[in-house]
């Protein structure tokens, strides 16, 4: 079953692996038909999707990453499965020069604020961590 948080092993795992080089994640996700966010948020109780929601997410969590040196390469919705099959509404790709800049991005002082649109837009996700071999049309 996906989740929507890495375990503790999951986070150990990544923060404690020795490679030293960039990593970009894969991310499927399964949007909220429409956003839950808690009593007491501002937003609570408005008509916002849960895509919505999450795109707001998306937009902050770029700009933070960028303050690191880590990029957006790419945010689409779902259109079809050419081939295989599932149930994910959109695709987010992210890249970062180290896993160190991932986790200073999760620590970064506007996360708690941002989050809050992830943890209302978003039903689900798995992330997939990547070393990668090629890009942008070269070796990497």
């Amino acid at each position: 079953m996906p989740a929507f948080q890495p375990t503790a092993a999951q986070f150990r795992a990544f923060r404690d692996d020795p490679h030293d080089g960039p990593v970009a994640q894969v991310n499927l996700l399964k949007f909220r038909i429409k956003a839950e966010y808690p009593p007491g948020d501002p937003e609570h109780g408005k008509d916002i999707s849960g895509r919505e929601a999450y795109l707001r997410y998306s937009e902050a969590f770029s700009q933070a990453m960028e303050e690191v040196g880590g990029s957006t390469l790419l945010l689409g919705d779902t259109e079809r499965y050419f081939i295989g099959g599932g149930d994910w509404d959109g695709v987010l790709v992210n890249y970062f020069p180290d896993r160190q800049s991932f986790i200073a991005t999760l620590n970064h002082r506007d996360y708690k604020e941002m989050a809050r649109h992830r943890e209302a837009g978003l039903l689900c996700q798995e992330l997939i961590v990547t070393r990668p071999t090629w890009a942008g049309g070269k070796k990497a």
